[in-house]
């Protein structure tokens, strides 16, 4: 965790919530914003009141706090599913009612930016599965795990608080009754400039319909 959190790229943007490289803080839209506030109940904002902590998957995001406790998370040797240069490209047309669409597929997709763009909560929970672990990555790489319950508070955190401008699909890649996802997520941050978070999801068919059970963050694209 030393190695990946010593990031040089935001201390000079963010002056303040930054210190040696290491995020030390957040700065919420709301001046009076109190933690108790947020759905996920196990955020962190400093590194050095604990070191039982891990990345947030929020962690480019300055307005929620950039860790969480390491008691509601699980680390294990997880192998992933397939990846990005598996499966077939599949081209996401709103407009487009064909017979060959995959209408899972196309449903996930606007669960997705309707969840970010209209913070539309019902949305999202239709992407959230019932029960199992979710993988969290960072950077590409695996972090750990979270329970599904747990994940569902933390994406209602980003999409709730967030000011989205854009939530941009880059490739959609389809593999039997599975999906890869590469996203771009556009929004105006606490200064009134314009960021972007890059979002890489993996998700499956259970009962019927597409749920996530890998999201990943990066500052840059991965793929």
């Amino acid at each position: 965790m030393e190695f990946r959190a010593l990031r040089q790229d935001f201390p000079n943007r963010y002056n303040g919530l930054y210190y040696n490289g290491w995020r030390t803080g957040y700065c919420h839209y709301n001046p009076l914003w109190v933690d108790d506030y947020f759905w996920y109940p196990h955020y962190c904002a400093t590194p050095f009141v604990s070191f039982d902590v891990v990345y947030s998957p929020w962690y480019s995001y300055t307005f929620l706090p950039g860790y969480i406790t390491c008691s509601h998370v699980y680390v294990s040797n997880y192998r992933g599913y397939w990846g990005w240069n598996a499966g077939f490209v599949y081209v996401y047309d709103s407009r487009d009612y064909g017979y060959n669409r995959n209408r899972e597929v196309d449903y996930a997709i606007e669960d997705l930016q309707d969840g970010f763009e209209k913070r539309d909560f019902r949305a999202l929970e239709r992407l959230v599965p019932d029960s199992g672990q979710i993988a969290i990555f960072r950077d590409g790489r695996y972090d750990y795990s979270i329970e599904a319950r747990d994940f569902d508070d933390l994406i209602h955190d980003l999409s709730s608080n967030a000011n989205t401008n854009r939530y941009r699909i880059l490739e959609t890649r389809t593999n039997r009754d599975s999906v890869r996802i590469s996203a771009e997520h556009e929004y105006t941050d606490q200064w009134g400039n314009r960021q972007r978070v890059y979002h890489s999801i993996y998700l499956e068919m259970d009962r019927g319909h597409m749920v996530i059970r890998e999201f990943g963050t990066s500052d840059y694209r991965q793929w």
